[in-house]
């Protein structure tokens, strides 16, 4: 290598290094940096360096004159007395008789530069805090600026000398740089490089020198265009930056970001090139897994956004475009909520985007949106931050599900409801409604007015009917027979009609008892009341009575119709004429299936009518076709019909319309195979992107072990931390990602229900979970064997004892376990002594990604994976906690058998 000689004066070396420090001796300050001043103004010439500083690193016990110079060589780092903000770090070095310090402030964030009223000029042209600035600054260096810096440069390159002891002194200052720094002559020959550029590609300092960049770098995956680029810039005598494959001596090449230019002589003749090299291996395979997602997401049938860290469109699907109307160009660079949301848009939901977008949270809900032809559109959107390693957000990823026609059709349901709801308000019987537990569902003024029920019959709802029963019996003349009769019913579950009762008050009542069955099984059942105690006293007006009830049959809301034996019309009330379009003398005399039926609906009518022979009632749908030609679908609930003498002279039956339900059942049946396909699609999806976010972890995970191994004795103590932070970090995430998985799996996974000793799975958590010393988990009592799955109780627990276990800030930490039940349930509690938790956040906890603390471990999903798998048992969960005093959590789940 050759001799180069440099010398400097005091302003030229201060350009260099604004920041150094010139110490005599004595340890007298004698000289320093222009900007150095800027940051202290009360330095002065001659102040003793202990009066103005305190050494942090190295730690020296009573710094003396005599123990100073163990400083020199090593990385020092001291604060100022007087303004505690600023830090220095670099190298001190011996010149001449003098100590001389060469560095640069210790800036935690850009305000602290600001507060300084430290510009770009203040700092070197090498200072790595210019990269911080740049940064901070969205790198937007204008041509001016770059101008202005060349010329700093080549202004300071032709004021230097080749002075060999100066040129040491600057490789100091290259050498501690992080990123690669090379110098090469006119020609390119390499003459100088850093450490850093030799551990980046694996060559010697003498397989280096005399060799140029492109000597070096070239590999079978270069890009040739980038390459050319460098040297068209090279040969022009200009600044190149390039991204570009880097060889290695191993063969395992490098992703690289090089950056070069050149020094003038006072000609304006390139004298020499200076480069960085950068390894941008991380950066790329981030980009590269963008990109990836980005190809699964383009072919996702649901709308896929991308946004950037202020929220504005970056990328979209075809899917998005589609649905929003609005082409690429027209997305790009808007924010979808100011583009999409309009006058029914929900404030509070808006509220709630924005308040987890800026906080870099993740997002899930519904939303009304408008096309760019102002159609309305409802969405369920998901979302979450992609965040960089030091945990900033750059970039957000959203998936809108048009979920449409599934409110529209739950609307409707809503409306079919309330449209049978007023139906049976109207009705002339008193009508109650039980579900298959006896808890009233729907219950009519009628009724309530038949039995004297101080409530309205939206009060009803819900009421336990066996209790109001018991509480009603009195009316009746013969109460326990009463009571008894109703347990026979409910027991056969078989179809009662007009059966009579008898009130205390001389009343008679005519109950009728319908079971309901849905999918084939019980759902409940419908009891009707009708008062026919004028019927049973007058005997001699039945005729009157008989035409008075043929008028409300008439004009009651449901079809009636009156057939013989042989299924011939004899009567049909007005809403049957209209339900099945036929007037009545259409109907009279003929054949009521022929009329409005095919053969195989001919068929059930023939087995129907055969029953009705048996004495049987039941209730059936079928399928039927009107006067027009419209094919309707009906529920009937038929009967015998019986003459004066007891004789069956045919058969009654009442039809309900239910076209429209058993429209909204099919659309119901198509939207759940959508949804299940459209479940199956994101488990898989879940799954690659699993698959493709855990294997470049598990890499950088061997590669930091790797390093580790291969320079243990050469890193620093703060280096082997460092690398020990990011190994933490990337194992964080693998849990984080496995948190997820586990998270979305709970409810999809098949759970086996087997015999399990709580105290066995119990006592296996605690082997498993890691204890500290200071820490016990006890059993308060034995613990019951239920039926469950082994394999999620074990999960439930572990998750709860270890978040306990984890966060116990006490001297002597306690985690108690322990349970309580009841005919129906057990309630099962884990207790602790740790620090609590706040009350605004306990109902908050259990949603994943929520987490109130820094400890390291924690993910935000543990207790999110807790309450989910309780929500599958149909249990619940609770929390009682007090700061500083401990946290209680109680799940309680129903006995099974």
């Amino acid at each position: 290598m050759q001799d180069f000689q440099f010398s400097f004066d005091v302003t030229s070396f201060n350009n260099i290094f604004p920041f150094y420090l010139l110490i005599d001796k004595e340890l007298k300050i004698k000289s320093f940096g222009k900007s150095l001043k800027k940051i202290l103004p009360e330095l002065k010439e001659d102040l003793l360096f202990t009066e103005v500083f305190a050494i942090k690193r190295p730690k020296i016990e009573h710094l003396s004159s005599q123990n100073f110079k163990e400083t020199i060589g090593e990385l020092i780092v001291f604060d100022s007395f007087s303004d505690k903000t600023v830090s220095l770090r670099g190298q001190i070095n011996l010149h001449n008789d003098y100590y001389l310090f060469i560095g640069n402030p210790w800036f935690q964030s850009m305000e602290n530069v600001i507060e300084k009223k430290l510009t770009l000029h203040d700092f070197a042209i090498f200072d790595p805090l210019l990269d911080l600035l740049h940064v901070l600054k969205n790198q937007e260096i204008n041509n001016s600026e770059l101008k202005e810096l060349l010329t700093t440069v080549n202004s300071q390159r032709k004021k230097l000398k080749k002075d060999k002891e100066e040129l040491n002194k600057l490789s100091i200052v290259a050498s501690a740089n992080k990123n690669g720094i090379i110098f090469t002559d006119p020609s390119g020959r390499i003459f100088w490089c850093n450490e850093a550029y030799l551990k980046l590609t694996g060559f010697s300092y003498d397989e280096l020198i005399g060799k140029t960049p492109v000597e070096v770098g070239l590999c079978e995956l270069s890009n040739k265009e980038e390459i050319n680029k460098m040297l068209d810039a090279f040969y022009k005598g200009e600044m190149f930056d390039v991204d570009i494959y880097h060889a290695h001596k191993t063969k395992k090449p490098f992703w690289s970001k090089s950056k070069g230019q050149p020094v003038f002589d006072s000609d304006g003749n390139v004298e020499q090139y200076f480069a960085t090299i950068e390894d941008n291996t991380i950066v790329k395979e981030n980009e590269e897994r963008l990109s990836i997602l980005s190809s699964i997401a383009e072919k996702n049938i649901n709308s896929v956004v991308i946004c950037d860290k202020e929220g504005k469109i970056e990328w979209a699907n075809d899917s998005f475009m589609k649905l929003s109307g609005y082409s690429k160009e027209e997305l790009i660079g808007t924010k979808p909520g100011h583009l999409l949301q309009g006058p029914e848009t929900d404030k509070e939901t808006i509220q709630y985007l924005a308040n987890q977008i800026r906080q870099g949270l993740s997002f899930n809900c519904e939303i009304v949106n408008y096309s760019k032809n102002k159609e309305k559109y409802w969405i369920r959107i998901q979302g979450q931050a992609l965040k960089n390693s030091k945990g900033e957000t750059v970039k957000y990823f959203a998936i809108e599900e048009n979920i449409t026609e599934q409110k529209e059709f739950n609307q409707k349901i809503i409306e079919s409801e309330n449209k049978l709801n007023s139906l049976i308000e109207n009705l002339q019987s008193g009508v109650l409604l039980e579900d298959e537990n006896r808890k009233i569902v729907v219950v009519n003024k009628k009724f309530c007015a038949m039995f004297k029920v101080p409530f309205e019959p939206e009060q009803m709802k819900g009421i336990d009917c066996e209790a109001a029963a018991e509480s009603t019996k009195h009316f009746f003349k013969n109460p326990d027979k009463f009571i008894a009769r109703i347990d026979e019913i409910l027991k056969d579950k078989e179809k009662i009609i007009a059966e009579e009762i008898e009130l205390t008050d001389g009343s008679v009542l005519e109950r009728s008892f319908l079971p309901i069955y849905k999918d084939g099984k019980y759902a409940g059942h419908l009891w009707s009341y009708d008062d026919i105690t004028i019927k049973k006293r007058y005997k001699e007006s039945i005729e009157a009575e008989r035409q008075k009830y043929s008028n409300i049959i008439a004009n009651m809301n449901m079809g009636l119709l009156e057939v013989d034996n042989d299924d011939v019309v004899l009567f049909a009330n007005q809403s049957f004429s209209d339900m099945s379009g036929y007037s009545l003398l259409d109907l009279l005399g003929n054949n009521a299936s022929n009329l409005l039926m095919d053969e195989n609906e001919k068929q059930i009518i023939e087995e129907k009518n055969s029953i009705r022979t048996e004495g049987i009632s039941d209730s059936y749908e079928i399928t039927t076709k009107t006067k027009t030609g419209e094919t309707k679908h009906w529920l009937i609930s038929g009967a015998p019909n019986y003459n004066l003498n007891g004789e069956l002279i045919g058969s009654i039956g009442i039809h309900l319309d239910i076209t429209k339900q058993k429209t909204l059942e099919i659309q119901k049946e198509q939207l759940l195979k959508r949804l299940e396909k459209q479940n199956e699609q994101l488990n898989e999806y879940a799954q690659i992107v699993s698959h493709d976010l855990k294997s470049p972890l598990r890499s950088i995970h061997s590669l930091i072990s790797w390093i580790k191994e291969d320079n243990e004795k050469e890193f620093s103590d703060e280096t082997l931390q460092y690398l020990n932070m990011i190994e933490g970090k990337v194992e964080k995430m693998d849990h984080l990602i496995h948190g997820i998985l586990t998270y979305s799996k709970v409810d999809t996974e098949d759970t086996i229900n087997e015999s399990i000793d709580l105290n066995d799975v119990i006592n296996n958590c605690i082997k498993i979970i890691h204890i500290p010393e200071n820490t016990k988990v006890i059993i308060d009592n034995t613990l019951p064997i239920v039926k469950a799955d082994k394999f999620r109780m074990q999960q439930l627990f572990q998750n709860i004892i270890s978040n306990a276990v984890n966060y116990i800030d006490k001297p002597e930490g306690l985690v108690s376990v322990g349970y309580a039940e009841d005919a129906k349930s057990y309630t099962f509690y884990v207790k602790d002594n740790g620090p609590g938790i706040a009350k605004e956040n306990q109902e908050k906890i259990f949603k994943i990604f929520q987490s109130f603390t820094n400890h390291e471990s924690s993910t935000g999903i543990g207790l999110s994976i807790v309450k989910r798998i309780v929500d599958n048992y149909k249990g619940t969960i609770s929390i009682e906690s007090e700061l500083t005093k401990g946290t209680t959590f109680y799940i309680k789940m129903p006995k099974t058998n």
